[in-house]
């Protein structure tokens, strides 16, 4: 995937590429993430892209990435909730991408077209973009307790509370070759942000609430479910 996605890519590969072999020692992504930052040349001012493996980009990036504000974060895909008459909480994906099995059957068309800049709350974890002189003013790293799921989702809420720092779309073209339900790891790394943000609650590509939601906010959420267990009792 990454030969296919990046390394062949002409759109993205004659940029620094610096691939993350997990393959002789499966250490968790934040950590990989941090072992670059740290041995990052500052000297050096440069968009970071953090990527998984199969994510293709169908465009050229670094042209799009020549005009934006250094000190926000881009993701070509990602969520938040829009309030509606303080009373309807209304969860909702911002971006577009092209989603697929690693086989690339099942491909769908996911989120929804915005411009470069609008506002979410997180990212999806296959894409997050930072300049380099955002990490060094701020040190920011990846929570490494997060291993595989919700790492960005917790880089985007750091560096909002901490920072003040925003994260906004990259309207760029691309594909990820892997799409699908979440597993029972994710839901033990959401719990583990739930209690990390009891102070606050924010939205994800894959979680509705991401710490405490207010008790409107879960009335709301109750209702949708008990609509949607509704749905699929009539289905069946």
């Amino acid at each position: 995937m990454y030969d296919t996605c990046v390394r062949h890519n002409p759109f993205v590969n004659h940029h620094t590429l610096c691939p993350l072999d997990n393959t002789s020692e499966n250490k968790g992504v934040p950590f990989r993430y941090n072992q670059f930052l740290d041995a990052y040349d500052f000297s050096r001012p440069s968009w970071l892209v953090f990527c998984h493996e199969d994510v293709e980009f169908l465009q050229a990036v670094g042209p799009l990435l020549a005009s934006l504000d250094r000190h926000a974060l881009y993701g070509p895909i990602g969520a938040r909730t829009d309030i509606r008459w303080g009373l309807l909480y209304q969860w909702r994906l911002v971006g577009q991408i092209v989603e697929s099995n690693k086989d690339g059957s099942n491909a769908r068309t996911v989120g929804r077209p915005v411009p470069t800049g609008t506002p979410v709350e997180t990212f999806d974890c296959q894409c997050v973009i930072v300049h380099s002189d955002t990490v060094q003013r701020t040190g920011l790293r990846f929570d490494e307790r997060l291993t595989f799921d919700l790492y960005v989702e917790d880089f985007c809420i750091t560096a909002k509370e901490r920072h003040g720092i925003p994260s906004r779309i990259l309207a760029v073209a691309c594909r990820h070759w892997s799409g699908g339900a979440v597993g029972e790891r994710y839901y033990h790394q959401e719990a583990y942000l739930n209690k990390k943000y009891a102070h606050g609650c924010y939205t994800g590509t894959s979680s509705y609430s991401i710490g405490r939601p207010c008790a409107l906010r879960r009335l709301n959420e109750s209702v949708k479910r008990f609509i949607r267990k509704s749905c699929v009792k009539k289905k069946s």
